[in-house]
């Protein structure tokens, strides 16, 4: 029997072909047995530019018959294949190479394209082999190659139709462009069950359960593991531990085996967020994808920390937050422990949820940060050079709001010495905690309060260097005067 061919992958990081390992993944769906070949496109679909002279003898044309194969992986998958019905040479920016592989040198053109060939881009098709498919791949960042440009080219040397059931003398050429489609997609060969991706072609002329399984595995969105719901303005305290899933099941194939946990964000309407999270015992990575795993954004290196910040504007829909770590730590301390993730749409960072001071609880969020770029960037170190603006907000629980309350500012400096910023604006010593003079005043809590600590400080204007302080905003109702709520966590300022 003649074979299909195999997928021929490079990595342009090395420009040479990388073998990759197959991954044998078993379905709770009965005796599914697809193999992943550890690649696959960013936004799980491709265009495919398609424009093959000539007529099979059966009178069908290769363009209809490989348009039909496109669409049977749309229609039966969440692989999506998009037509342009224009001329392209699918081996425009290759040539011939002496690479034992049989991958052809150059880098391609980026596009997508399909046609007949004696050869492949120079270099020979092998004993019996009907089609290869070239596949170019740049590394990912979750342990699979994201895939940038495929290219088919079927082997002149047969003779061709197009038909549908057993096999004939003749190759049918819609189900070998299934075939490949499916190295297209991500697939490799698999010969545990029956497939259209089996390594030999045979009597099998329509996409199998197993092939529609192997791509909804690639591109339907996680597996088996938990996802939990998360609201704007939250802080979540989690961790990463042995159990957890894997980001090699969550995304159903791949070799990254790093703990992820997986969060479900809704929103109703186009919204700006700052998405944080801080650990002391993790390489935090942070991932924001859409509900089909597919990439918007990542991050691990919040401001030269080992924490991780996303933020930007998200228009309406679902998202799912990935808090991730690495299989080897390299910048920071290791890929198990204990994390704090926070979700805002206030321009501020999340500082915490409520502290008190008789240990009550409230669903109080308090935000503050420290700029001296005006918003851009919020940190806790500056130089005496700086020009520093420190601001806070509160967004009170639910159940506090409307209520007539009593605001406090409060700082704390490495000295030791306490301050308390008064309704005029002035910062007074006290001695005690328990005596803080009041910042101001409401007689309707409102569901947001802003505050200004400090407004253009700068420490050389003041002779002021190598000292720190700590800011804290709290309030109390004044219907219990003596239970403050409190940012916990503090604002902290060090001028170097």
């Amino acid at each position: 029997m003649g074979n299909w061919g195999n997928s021929a992958n490079r990595s342009l990081q090395s420009c040479i072909r990388n073998s990759l390992a197959l991954l044998l993944l078993p379905l709770p769906l009965g005796i599914l047995a697809y193999n992943l070949d550890g690649n696959r496109w960013p936004n799980g679909e491709a265009t495919f530019n398609v424009n093959i002279p000539g007529t099979a003898p059966s009178g069908v044309s290769w363009n209809t018959a490989f348009e039909d194969a496109l669409a049977q992986w749309t229609d039966q998958t969440e692989f999506t294949f998009l037509l342009n019905n224009s001329t392209l040479d699918p081996c425009a920016g290759f040539s011939n190479s002496d690479d034992l592989d049989g991958f052809p040198d150059g880098e391609g053109d980026g596009l997508n394209g399909v046609a007949f060939g004696d050869d492949v881009c120079g270099n020979e098709f092998g004993s019996s082999v009907l089609a290869i498919t070239l596949t170019i791949a740049l590394p990912g960042n979750l342990g699979f190659a994201l895939i940038d440009q495929t290219d088919i080219v079927f082997n002149n040397a047969f003779n061709w139709d197009v038909y549908t059931g057993p096999r004939r003398p003749e190759v049918d050429f819609r189900r070998v462009a299934l075939h490949e489609l499916g190295h297209v997609v991500g697939l490799d060969h698999e010969d545990g069950v029956s497939a259209i991706m089996a390594p030999s072609i045979g009597d099998i002329d329509v996409l199998q359960p197993d092939d529609i399984a192997g791509a909804n595995a690639l591109y339907g969105g996680p597996g088996d593991c938990e996802i939990l719901d998360l609201s704007i303005n939250s802080v979540i305290e989690n961790s990463l531990s042995e159990g957890d899933c894997s980001v090699l099941e969550l995304y159903g194939g791949g070799e990254d085996t790093s703990f992820v946990d997986t969060y479900r964000l809704n929103l109703e309407a186009d919204t700006k967020l700052s998405i944080m999270m801080e650990s002391s015992a993790l390489d935090s990575v942070l991932l924001v994808t859409d509900d089909k795993l597919t990439g918007i954004d990542f991050d691990d290196d919040s401001a030269g920390k080992c924490d991780a910040l996303i933020k930007g504007n998200f228009p309406a829909g679902e998202y799912l937050i990935l808090a991730n770590t690495y299989v080897e730590p390299f910048k920071c301390p290791g890929n198990t422990g204990s994390y704090k993730m926070s979700i805002s749409d206030n321009a501020l960072p999340i500082l915490s949820k409520a502290s008190s001071v008789s240990g009550a609880t409230a669903k109080s969020i308090f935000h503050g940060g420290a700029t001296a770029d005006g918003g851009l960037t919020y940190k806790s170190s500056f130089s005496s050079s700086d020009v520093i603006n420190v601001t806070a907000s509160i967004q009170p629980d639910a159940a506090h709001v409307g209520k007539p309350a009593t605001f406090y500012l409060v700082a704390l400096l490495s000295t030791g010495q306490k301050f308390a910023r008064t309704s005029g604006g002035k910062f007074v010593k006290i001695n005690k905690l328990s005596s803080i003079p009041a910042h101001s005043q409401t007689s309707s809590l409102a569901t947001e309060e802003s505050f200004s600590f400090l407004k253009n400080l700068q420490g050389d204007a003041l002779g002021v260097s190598n000292i720190s302080a700590s800011f804290f905003v709290g309030y109390s109702l004044d219907s219990a005067p003596g239970e403050v709520y409190f940012n916990g966590k503090p604002i902290t300022v060090t001028i170097q």
